[in-house]
Order: structure tokens, then C-alpha cells, then sequence
């Protein structure tokens, strides 16, 4: 008897299998109608939660049927609790992020996904890398190794790795959704290339904000959601008011003190167009008092916003970072690039250039041309 059932069971997935494989078929050639009535047949059948997540794309979209965005959240709801049930975490985070639009091909698709899924809870958030980095001027750091005299001393070329990590929980808030982000990101600086290879400096960046998808409402100018959100950076390290600050720049950081920190408000608009993303930032940086103030000047490098564009080609994705500070003149840029390693999907080779300020805290004043490569297992 057990054995009937097993072969009963095994009938029953190929057959579901089966429908799911025409109803793609049909969505593939656009014919929504047809594959509307297969997949709204599969969530009865079998709870397929591919089947529920492209009927919540249908309903979105107005494909088959007509658009009906209340219907498209319901669909998208049941997709995620039936994947979250198989453990399937991918089509969950696609399911969330499903007001992305169709990119060129499967390839860019997929690279498209990797840019916004995870595989558990927490998710990536910037990309996780570890690189070896090389400078136009030797940074600055611990000053017992400031001194080119002495040795060990700091040189130009270090290993610099970033873990970047979120949490998302969704809310449906005053009739439309909402996404509650806590993120964590610490970027590290490592003279691994001089004897007792010190940690020359250590970024800490905690931040909370909240992101509202618009579902196609502003497809017009290609925008997709705004986040509003906090966010605080700084370096561990102990103020040291001693020695004052430097009468030559009195809203500089005190002499020979290492601490470095500061807290801002942002808003965050998203936009797509096809392949091409952007992200435009604004934020305002929180008040302190001038005592205790680490780097009064800090929005003089760091200006008060960033535009960060993004381009997807097949497997290859391009971010070019750019901040503007238009008080003081200076500007920074930062190119990134990923592409996977030939044995993984998952890992990538990874290429980070870098000219302006703000390359890390302790140099958040000082001018660095930066160029590194080595590997990141996340976009």
C-alpha cells in the first residue's frame, strides 16, 4: 500500500511538473490568458508558489487579466508562505522585489536576482568582498606606523574586505506595503603586507530605514520606491581633545586623535529603465556639539547626497558611485565591477577603483586613488 502511494505521489508531481511546464510555455509567448487559467489551476492542484507568484505578476501588470493590484499582493503573500514552507528563500525575495521590470535576457535576469536575493534571514546588503587594494598615497592610521623612519611602518597596497548584511520584515501600513530594513555594514582596512600586519582602520556602519515600493504607479519616469532611513558611521575609536584641532582648520578633526564619526537622516529614490539602475540619495547630517564633534567639516568631503548608477550585461554588473559636494567643490567617484569566477555562479571576480574622499574615515579629508581586485560572494 505504501509502495502504491509513493507511486501515486510521484504521478501527481509529474503531472503538476507537466502543467507548470505549458503554463511557462504559454507565458513565455506572452499568450497570459492561457497560462492565467494553468497556473490558477496549480495553486488549487498543488500550491504552487511559481504558479502564485507569476498569477501576483498578472494581476500586476494587467497580462491575461485585468490589473488589479490588491489581487497581485494576495497572490504574492501565498507565493512567499508556500516558498518560505519548501525553504525556498529565492522566489520569496523575488516575490518582494517584484515591481523590478523584465530585463534584456535570462542571463541579465539572473544577475538581476543575485542583486536582490539572499539564501536565509539575513540577506547581503552592499557587496561582501575581500580584495587586495593599492593607493596613490600611503593612508593613515595608528600613528606608530604613520612614521616611513620607523619599521614596520604603513605601506600603499593592503587587503580591504567589507561584510555588508540586512534584515527585512514587511508591513501593509495605511493601504500600501512597506519594507522595515536593519542593516550592518563594516568595512576593514588590513596592512597584512608589513610585519605584525595591523588592522590599520575599522568602519562601522549600522543603519535602519524603510522602503515603499510604488508597483508600476510611476513607471512614467521609472521609479520604483523610496526609502527614508538613519544611519551611523564611525571607527571605534576614543576621542583625544589634548591638542586641540588645528588653528589652520578649526572645523577639522582634533590633532592626532583617530575618531571619526558621524550620524545622518536620508531619502533614497530607486529608478529602472530596462537594464540601467540608479539611486539617488539625499541626506542631512545630525547636529553635535562642537566639543565632541569629530570631523565638523565632514560634509565638505562627503557632500550631502550620492547618485549611484547601475548597468546589468548578462552575467557582468557595473556600479558607478558618484558624490558631488558642490559648498566645497570636491567630488568622489567609485567604480565597482562583478563577474562570476568560471567554477560558481555564486562567487565573482571583483573590481573596485576609487578617487576623492571619504575612502575610509580615518582619510575621510584627504584626497586617495585607489584601484583592487580579488573576490566577492555577493552583489
Amino acid at each position: 500500500m505504501f509502495r502504491i502511494l509513493l507511486v501515486f505521489l510521484f504521478a501527481l508531481s509529474l503531472h503538476a511538473d507537466e502543467h507548470l511546464e505549458k503554463a511557462a510555455a504559454y507565458f513565455h509567448n506572452e499568450e497570459y490568458a492561457k497560462a492565467f487559467e494553468i497556473y490558477e489551476h496549480c495553486t488549487h492542484e498543488a500550491e504552487s508558489a511559481e504558479a502564485a507568484y507569476k498569477l501576483g505578476w498578472m494581476y500586476e501588470n494587467g497580462k491575461g487579466v485585468s490589473a488589479d493590484h490588491k489581487k497581485a499582493l494576495v497572490w504574492y503573500k501565498k507565493a512567499a508562505k508556500w516558498d518560505l514552507a519548501k525553504s525556498n528563500k529565492e522566489k520569496v525575495y523575488e516575490a518582494v522585489y517584484s515591481n523590478m521590470d523584465p530585463v534584456g535576457d535570462e542571463e541579465s535576469t539572473e544577475t538581476l536576482v543575485q542583486l536582490v536575493t539572499g539564501s536565509f534571514g539575513l540577506r547581503a546588503y552592499y557587496p561582501n568582498y575581500a580584495i587586495v587594494s593599492y593607493t596613490d598615497v600611503v593612508p593613515n592610521g595608528d600613528l606608530t606606523f604613520q612614521d616611513p623612519n620607523v619599521d614596520p611602518h604603513y605601506i600603499n597596497t593592503e587587503t580591504k574586505f567589507q561584510i555588508s548584511l540586512r534584515a527585512d520584515y514587511m508591513t501593509e501600513w495605511f493601504g500600501f506595503s512597506q519594507m522595515w530594513t536593519g542593516a550592518y555594514t563594516q568595512t576593514s582596512y588590513w596592512q597584512i603586507f608589513i610585519n605584525s600586519s595591523p588592522f590599520r582602520e575599522t568602519n562601522y556602519k549600522p543603519e535602519l530605514f524603510v522602503t515603499i515600493p510604488f508597483y508600476h504607479k510611476l513607471d512614467t519616469i521609472g521609479m520604483k520606491a523610496v526609502s527614508f532611513g538613519y544611519k551611523h558611521s564611525s571607527n571605534g575609536q576614543p576621542v583625544d581633545t589634548t591638542k586641540g584641532r588645528d588653528p589652520d582648520n578649526p572645523n577639522g578633526p582634533y590633532i592626532d586623535s583617530r575618531s571619526r564619526s558621524w550620524n545622518r537622516l536620508y531619502a533614497r529614490a530607486y529608478f529602472q529603465w530596462q537594464s540601467f539602475f540608479a539611486e539617488l540619495t539625499l541626506w542631512h547630517r545630525m547636529e553635535e556639539n562642537i566639543e565632541t564633534d569629530d570631523n565638523p567639516d565632514i560634509l565638505d568631503y562627503y557632500g550631502h547626497g550620492s547618485l549611484e548608477l547601475g548597468y546589468i550585461h548578462k552575467k557582468l554588473l557595473t556600479r558607478l558611485t558618484l558624490r558631488p559636494s558642490f559648498h566645497s567643490g570636491n567630488f568622489t567617484g567609485e567604480l565597482e565591477m562583478s563577474y562570476p569566477v568560471p567554477l560558481s555562479d555564486n562567487i565573482f571576480f571583483f573590481l573596485q577603483g576609487f578617487s576623492g574622499y571619504g575612502q575610509s574615515l580615518i582619510d575621510y579629508d584627504h584626497k586617495v586613488n585607489q584601484v583592487g581586485f580579488g573576490l566577492s560572494i555577493s552583489r
